[in-house]
């Protein structure tokens, strides 16, 4: 157990290597032993936070899956929400009660609307955030989200149902294996959420080098 800085409240850190009977959850979702959730989300970047955060406001015993709990919220080299691409997405996030617009508000350093010589149609807004304020609200956010657990791991299988009789090979996923042998089962759903930097390689004239991470997680 450790505490995440500037938040002050504490969270599970990593499971140990030996299985035990009961882990060291901690939360409002919490059970003592045999930890059993309703949905399970993996991944605690962008997508797994905003969809963690949904699932808990929609009353389900919510646990999200992260490898590093102090990287939730960490932002890519450019700290930028919205723009004409982006800009409709983080506006149907924000009437859904997300959390990306709300955090961009609490961190903002620099509004601009793009292309205002051209026509509504192609207006943009765009914010520029700083990231360690984002990262450090977004934390804070999520740590004290009700009927959510934040637990580090990584999650090495799946666990799945009999096929069903009648469809062969259709099977149900019911639960997730974790690195260190604990299988944690669910009653409602798991969402995986793929991260952006999935093995992507760096080639210099003969060198190959595995990139694609922030070097602040060295």
């Amino acid at each position: 157990m450790f505490p995440l800085r500037g938040v002050g409240r504490w969270l599970a850190g990593p499971l140990p290597r030996q299985p035990r009977p009961s882990a060291p959850f901690s939360g409002p979702s919490a059970v003592p032993r045999a930890p059993h959730f309703d949905v399970v989300v993996v991944g605690g970047g962008h997508a797994g936070t905003e969809a963690a955060s949904a699932s808990a406001r929609c009353g389900s015993r919510t646990l999200l899956l992260t490898h590093r709990a102090d990287a939730i919220g960490q932002m890519s080299c450019n700290p930028s929400f919205g723009g004409i691409g982006k800009g409709h997405l983080m506006r149907e996030v924000d009437a859904l009660d997300g959390l990306c617009s709300r955090i961009c508000d609490q961190s903002g350093v620099h509004y601009k609307v793009l292309n205002r010589r051209k026509g509504p149609a192609v207006w943009g807004l765009r914010a520029q955030v700083d990231r360690k304020l984002y990262k450090k609200n977004m934390q804070r956010e999520i740590l004290n989200t009700p009927l959510l657990t934040v637990q580090e791991g990584a999650v090495e299988d799946l666990i799945l149902t009999e096929p069903e009789p009648e469809h062969t090979g259709k099977c149900r996923v019911s639960g997730v294996v974790l690195d260190v042998i604990l299988r944690l089962p669910f009653t409602t759903s798991l969402c995986y959420t793929i991260p952006c930097f999935l093995g992507p390689r760096l080639v210099s004239v003969l060198l190959l080098h595995f990139a694609g991470v922030h070097l602040s997680a060295f």
